[in-house]
């Protein structure tokens, strides 16, 4: 019974194939609606996800807070030397510590130039940024003692200062408000592309710390000068424990009593990716149940449209409750009807979300994340709102007369 149920669907849909169609229209709309965005807010999180793991693993960093000294005056206390040694000495499971000098500088090779962020930095910087050579070479030992005129750049002023040149050995002319220096070139970085906050990762040029403090830092000659300090820890250990332990050593050394007077902040990678994954999933969920309403836009018109079939059938059920059709199977018939228009929305707007769902993440440059259990579920509920909406048409042909539904004109 419910096989010729399905047939006779098929057949009344292949009957009236514009207007079965235009009934679907919303079903499509709605699941293909819901299931692009969240894909693509899956793609995001993603993206967000590796453009983190992209700064290196478990990653904590240290950095300034502005604070007022005894004249109102807004004042940054920078870490120093012996801040760096204390926490490296007393706090366990560090993988590397690199202290570092930031700012920004005009670089010029030739008739090139280009305004770059310019770091001074540490051997360990390397492992605790994740970062690997593209060409070239890491500064060597006795370069971070002595402060040697040397660089290394990334991908982005390789691209605008050498074009076609061989960037390795060239003498870059890098300069600020603090000072210039000429530097050889010595390698290039492999190329990590945007950060999770929007930044361009390469877009960068640095130097030996004790180099960079005396040409380009704030205070050239002093070691209390260090800007952040970049912290990996080892696989497995707490985050949020070593934070704690990290901002004990420093408050103690700097004699602050309580810690919410700490002039200094930690920023956690693992809690930047949850606070922004999770940003982006509420978004997404927000997002995809906006697009759910489309579902039950979809889901009144197969109600009116159906509304409008019994009436148009009605001499059909007449007769089928005449010879001995039992109101069950006229229930049944009219409700499998709704059910297949309402599938068959779903299935083809699954198909259309997957197209559109990996030509929107190519053009916005995100991960094509594409969920197998989204679109089943999205596919049982344009079933279940066949169900839903199908009913009350299905049921009111099951309560017609038989002697009224024949003489209906």
């Amino acid at each position: 019974m419910i096989f010729n149920a399905f047939l006779l669907a098929f057949r009344q849909i292949k009957r009236n194939l514009l207007r079965a169609f235009l009934t679907m229209l919303g079903i499509i709309i709605g699941t293909g609606s819901v299931i692009v965005m969240i894909s693509l807010g899956n793609g995001t999180t993603q993206q967000i996800k590796d453009d983190i793991s992209s700064l290196g693993s478990n990653i904590l960093m240290l950095m300034p807070s502005r604070g007022l000294d005894t004249s109102g005056q807004s004042l940054r206390r920078y870490f120093n030397q012996q801040e760096v040694d204390l926490i490296r000495d007393r706090v366990y499971g560090i993988r590397a510590l690199s202290p570092m000098g930031d700012g920004s500088a005009l670089i010029q090779y030739k008739q090139n130039s280009k305004e770059t962020e310019t770091y001074g930095i540490t051997g360990d910087y390397f492992i605790a940024g994740n970062w690997n050579m593209a060409q070239g070479r890491e500064f060597r030992d006795d370069e971070y003692k002595s402060g040697a005129n040397v660089c290394i750049i990334g991908d982005s002023v390789k691209n605008a200062l050498f074009k076609n040149d061989e960037p390795l050995g060239a003498k870059i002319k890098v300069g600020n408000k603090e000072g210039s220096i000429i530097c050889e070139c010595v390698g290039v970085l492999d190329a990590k592309g945007q950060g999770a906050m929007g930044n361009d990762q390469d877009d960068m040029i640095i130097f030996p710390l004790k180099s960079y403090l005396r040409t380009l830092g704030r205070a050239k000659t002093s070691i209390n000068n260090i800007t952040r300090i970049i912290i990996s820890l080892e696989d497995g250990i707490d985050s949020k424990q070593k934070t704690e332990e990290i901002k004990q050593v420093l408050n103690e050394i700097r004699n602050i009593k309580d810690s919410k007077n700490s002039n200094f902040e930690i920023r956690d990678t693992k809690q930047i990716e949850e606070m922004l994954a999770s940003t982006t999933q509420m978004l997404t969920l927000f997002l995809g149940s906006i697009a759910g309403v489309s579902l039950i836009v979809g889901g009144i018109g197969i109600m009116n449209i159906m509304l409008v079939s019994v009436t148009e059938r009605t001499k059909e059920i007449g007769t089928r409750l005449a010879i001995g059709a039992l109101e069950s199977e006229v229930l049944l018939q009219f409700l499998i009807e709704a059910i297949v228009i309402s599938s068959l929305g779903g299935l083809i707007g699954i198909a259309l979300s997957f197209v559109v769902s990996f030509g929107l993440a190519s053009a916005f440059g995100i991960p094509f994340v594409y969920s197998i259990t989204v679109a089943i579920v999205a596919f049982l509920f344009s079933a279940f709102i066949g169900v839903l909406f199908g009913y009350l048409p299905a049921k009111r042909a099951s309560k017609l007369n038989p002697i009224d539904a024949l003489r209906h004109e």
